[in-house]
């Protein structure tokens, strides 16, 4: 259902946690023991009232100017209809002169991929839309920068919006929406913790009541929680109430204010105990900034990571991917779990993760291994549903695996998929242009002789800005490296990353560990050579040399970079067992320290060794 702006229509209550969009319309106006206050201070005069319009109804929606001035940043829900179709109306900027008002049509409204609304008045992942600007915004009010640090729970945050108000007691208040309110609460989970795990890039609060009665994250889910926001005595804490959706939470930082959530639902009226849910806005960051034309880098980086089984030693898994998210409430259970290939398939795959399709979310890319013929997935990361490429990358009798990796390799802004033979295929290297899967490389990374197979990744190694490609040769072929720039395919760095005698290969990944301007060459030695891991620089001089797991572990150890705490500002190395070592995830640091993310990505019994796959460029 969707709420006018009156009456307020009644709806049936769900016990929690379900998350309802209360009518549809949201915003934080609902104040512990007495009505929010009103606002009208300069510095929120870039919050803005929608007024969206579906035929005979009107409905009120909150928003924020982004700091280019050209965009409104809202819920998805505020502008599109039950059936996800857009809706024009109005943008009002209210402040103490008075409210000026700009026109804005469907046309000039943009929903981030994966958002799929539903007609049962409950909210969906994705809940993020843009409206753009024709007009003229009132001088003097400034727009609002985005935040993009992934460390927002813990932190306080201020809510704004124009919806129902009301206290922690009653709950909101009929028909008493469309003033201008100010509150503030403490995001302290993710809300995979009580929607399930599609729900893991939103924000969630509880409304407390200053006692532990209230407490709802601590009583119903055991997690810390606090007792409320006090002022002295007095507690201020506030929630979202029905009437406004699209409203934003505010952390407050040096540059100023920047908006971190964006209010997409709440349970139980708002009362005492709710909980609200905002769109993480950091999770959000590459989509809104491509919608907008801000300039976006071709390093890409995240906070999901990916791991799938391998095979061997007898040892069989079902062909499913678990991606998970380092900055949820409970970073080791995954966020989501996708069917790569058929049940009957035991062979293992190996993965990868790159933006193939441009919208900013991060997509999983799939091949099997040995048993299996070259046949290539790629898993939207909006929603790990949708099928944006299938094919096989090389002849469909090659049943010797393949290996994977993503980056753009071209510079045109889509990552493009790196796909290496596996054992028996030659060292032959292929890659699949992410903006219409044409290839654009074809060559044979060592002698054409050798049929050890390769593995891949890519980095930003030498000093062009194109991501270079990085061929760590299959077992039987020493532990070599070889890194060919991807502008012209010419040699960068060829090396041995161990003992030369060593020939059980070696794995490879990419990032910019430890900072600086350049991607470090991450290795990991293969079965036989101990769960060895070391890191290059852009010189191919070693930086780091540890062991992911009990040195006398001999089934080796693969390897990928992610931002692996919420804290992370560069890439941290993440490794994943060999053959043989149980599917036992491990996460470290630039210093070779552990991070506490480390555990069974599948049921402990499984022995075939897993791939893990992240991406921090």
């Amino acid at each position: 259902m969707r709420k006018t702006i009156t009456p307020k229509r009644n709806q049936s209550k769900r016990i929690l946690p379900i998350l309802e969009i209360l009518e549809s319309r949201e915003t934080p106006v609902v104040g512990a023991f007495a009505d929010a206050p009103v606002t009208l201070a300069p510095q929120y005069d870039g919050v803005v009232l929608i007024n969206a319009i579906d035929g005979a109804q009107a409905f009120i929606g909150t928003g924020s100017l982004l700091v280019d001035r050209t965009f409104i940043l809202t819920a998805a829900h505020v502008v599109t209809n039950n059936s996800g179709t857009k809706l024009s109306g109005t943008i009002d900027f209210v402040t103490a002169g008075g409210t000026q008002s700009i026109i804005y049509t469907t046309d000039d409204v943009f929903i981030v991929n994966g958002y799929d609304p539903n007609d049962d008045n409950t909210i969906v992942p994705n809940d993020v839309a843009l409206i753009r600007i024709n007009g003229v915004v009132p001088s003097g009010i400034q727009g609002y920068d985005i935040y993009r640090l992934h460390d927002e729970i813990g932190q306080n945050f201020t809510m704004v919006g124009y919806g129902q108000t009301g206290d922690g007691a009653t709950g909101e208040i009929d028909g008493s929406s469309g003033t201008k309110r100010v509150g503030t609460n403490t995001f302290e989970a993710t809300d995979n913790l009580t929607e399930g795990a599609a729900y893991f890039r939103n924000l969630a609060y509880d409304f407390d009541d200053g006692t532990s009665a209230e407490n709802t994250f601590t009583n119903d889910y055991n997690i810390p929680s606090t007792l409320g926001i006090f002022s002295g005595a007095t507690l201020v804490e506030t929630a979202v109430g029905a009437g406004d959706s699209g409203g934003p939470a505010f952390i407050n930082t040096s540059s100023g204010l920047t908006i971190a959530g964006i209010v997409s639902g709440s349970t139980d009226d708002s009362k005492f105990g709710s909980i609200g849910s905002y769109a993480r806005v950091s999770a959000f960051a590459r989509a809104i900034d491509l919608i907008v034309g801000t300039p976006v880098s071709n390093r890409v980086t995240t906070t999901n990571f990916a791991a799938s089984p391998g095979a061997g030693n007898g040892s069989f898994s079902s062909p499913n991917v678990h991606v998970y998210d380092s900055t949820v409430t409970n970073p080791t259970e995954f966020v989501a779990d996708i069917q790569a290939y058929s049940s009957a398939f035991t062979g293992g795959f190996t993965i990868a993760m790159g933006d193939v399709n441009r919208d900013g979310f991060v997509d999983i890319i799939t091949g099997p291994g040995p048993g299996g013929g070259p046949n290539i997935k790629v898993f939207s990361g909006a929603d790990y549903t949708t099928v944006l490429y299938n094919f096989f990358a090389f002849e469909s009798s090659f049943t010797g695996g393949v290996t994977l990796a993503s980056a753009d390799i071209n510079f045109d802004g889509y990552d493009d998929m790196l796909v290496g033979a596996g054992p028996g295929g030659g060292p032959r290297v292929t890659v699949f242009s992410g903006l219409n899967g044409s290839i654009l490389l074809d060559f044979f990374a060592f002698e054409s002789t050798f049929t050890g197979g390769v593995n891949l990744a890519a980095g930003l190694i030498d000093s062009d800005s194109n991501y270079d490609i990085i061929i760590g040769a299959g077992a039987g072929g020493g532990p070599r490296i070889k890194v060919v720039s991807g502008a012209n395919l010419s040699v960068i760095q060829d090396f041995f990353a161990y003992d030369p005698t060593f020939l059980g290969g070696v794995y490879v990944g990419s990032g910019n560990i430890g900072g600086g301007a350049f991607d470090k060459v991450l290795v990991g030695a293969g079965a036989g050579g101990g769960p060895n891991v070391r890191v290059f620089d852009s010189s191919a001089n070693m930086v780091q040399n540890f062991f992911a797991y009990d040195v006398g572990f001999s089934g080796g150890v693969r390897v990928s970079t992610g931002l692996m705490s919420p804290n992370s500002t560069s890439a941290d190395i993440i490794t994943g067992a060999g053959i043989g070592g149980g599917p036992n995830v491990s996460t470290f640091n630039s210093l070779n320290q552990p991070f506490p993310l480390n555990f069974f990505a599948f049921d402990s019994s499984f022995v075939g060794g897993i791939f893990v796959a992240g991406r921090a460029s």
